[in-house]
């Protein structure tokens, strides 16, 4: 059985360091954790992958469910006034999955360190973002972090729910799309090859549709070449524009302008705008500061450069709702809702208002957009799919014909 050396920390806080025989490296976490230890790495002393560090990051990623899972119950042990470090070893000791047990220890493994929570959480930018990591200081300190944390976690689970929504949405339109090509598939991969013959085999001219689709068939090579030319050029063209930020907020602009689809967009940013400004505000985080997060949650390039705007004539003066009503496609009443914020001393307030009304708003428009969808796909298909079924018939009406005759 392979030795694991070990380094992990008692229940005093004491780092220790010793071997321990297990089947594989998650084996000999879990008896450390028995012993009443918290492992933050684990390393192999036989063969197989000796010298190499445990960690599970990097084999097993977390999704954004699980970071909102995570973060609800961090915030939930907080706020029931469990310490710090207890929390964490709690975590890392009934956390649902490896990754987010390694999760745990790797911060508490910063925090027996000496790091303050918000220090540890920049040192994982890829999990947890500048507002989540703003947030978490701001609650640290006002000796405040569960509350932080519970507003974080709310932020999270609506963003998700949003998300899940929009997945559901479009489950229907893509089953349409797949038995539509697999219909098509079937009429052009066994129909059309077993009536063709017979109108050579008699020297008879063709009927016009069939005709048409066996000269797709025949040239499918070139049609292949040239469609495949199309989208590579077109995935270059979005790889030279990623690299442009002008082509980005040229082609971000452009989908704000597509009817139907630009207003749920505008929608959609204005919602995550509005959550991440107003849980930071009233986490206690400085308006600019939190502009500065606000504004990385907004991934529409265009609404992103004209934020930067927003937050310069914020710096030099001006009131929100005066510079967000300068923003291109951010809705009037959205301003309108700002304004009343600022009067009445409750922004933070305002702002989560907003957000809740977007994301419902987007929500209702993603429903509409569907129902819309659906049976214009329904329609497209039954033209297609029909159309290729009729020539088929037509042409075997034909060979009726000739049989007659």
């Amino acid at each position: 059985m392979p030795t694991f050396k070990y380094r992990a920390y008692s229940g005093s806080g004491d780092l220790l360091e010793g071997e321990i025989e297990a089947r594989t490296s998650e084996e000999a976490e879990d008896a450390l954790f028995r012993r009443g230890l918290t492992p933050f790495e684990t390393r192999e002393t036989k063969p197989a992958g000796a010298g190499r560090l445990q960690f599970s990051f990097g084999k097993r990623g977390l999704n954004a469910a699980q970071i909102a899972s995570f973060t609800r119950e961090f915030a939930t042990l907080e706020q029931a006034d469990v310490p710090l470090d207890q929390s964490l070893r709690i975590l890392a000791a009934q956390g649902a999955t490896p990754a987010l047990r390694d999760l745990a220890q790797e911060i508490l493994a910063r925090i027996v360190d000496g790091a303050s929570l918000s220090d540890a959480l920049t040192r994982r930018p890829d999990i947890f973002g500048p507002e989540f990591v703003n947030v978490v200081r701001e609650g640290e300190t006002v000796g405040k972090v569960g509350d932080s944390l519970n507003d974080i976690a709310d932020m999270l689970e609506r963003r998700l729910e949003l998300h899940a929504r929009i997945q559901s949405a479009l489950i229907y339109p893509a089953l349409l799309i797949t038995l539509a090509i697999i219909s098509t598939g079937v009429v052009l991969g066994t129909l059309v090859p077993s009536v063709a013959p017979i109108f050579a085999d008699n020297g008879k001219e063709m009927p016009s549709g069939l005709q048409f689709i066996l000269d797709i068939q025949a040239n499918a090579g070139t049609i292949g070449l040239v469609l495949a030319g199309i989208f590579g050029a077109a995935i270059m063209a979005y790889k030279m524009a990623q690299t442009r930020p002008a082509w980005q907020i040229a082609i971000a602009r452009f989908y704000l302008r597509i009817p139907v689809v630009g207003p749920m967009l505008a929608q959609f940013a204005t919602a995550r705008f509005s959550r991440t400004l107003g849980s930071m505000l009233n986490a206690g985080v400085p308006l600019l500061q939190g502009l500065e997060s606000a504004r990385i949650a907004v991934t529409n390039h265009f609404l992103n450069d004209a934020l930067g705007g927003v937050i310069e004539a914020v710096r030099g003066g001006a009131s929100l709702s005066g510079a967000i009503g300068r923003v291109p496609y951010i809705p009037p009443v959205a301003t309108q809702m700002i304004t009343i914020g600022e009067e009445t001393a409750q922004l933070g307030d305002m702002l989560l208002r907003v957000a809740v009304m977007f994301e419902r708003q987007t929500q209702r428009s993603i429903e509409r957009a569907m129902g819309l969808l659906t049976p214009a796909l329904t329609i497209f298909i039954a033209a297609v799919v029909g159309g290729l079924i009729m020539t088929v018939m037509d042409a075997v009406l034909s060979i009726n014909d000739l049989a007659v005759k």
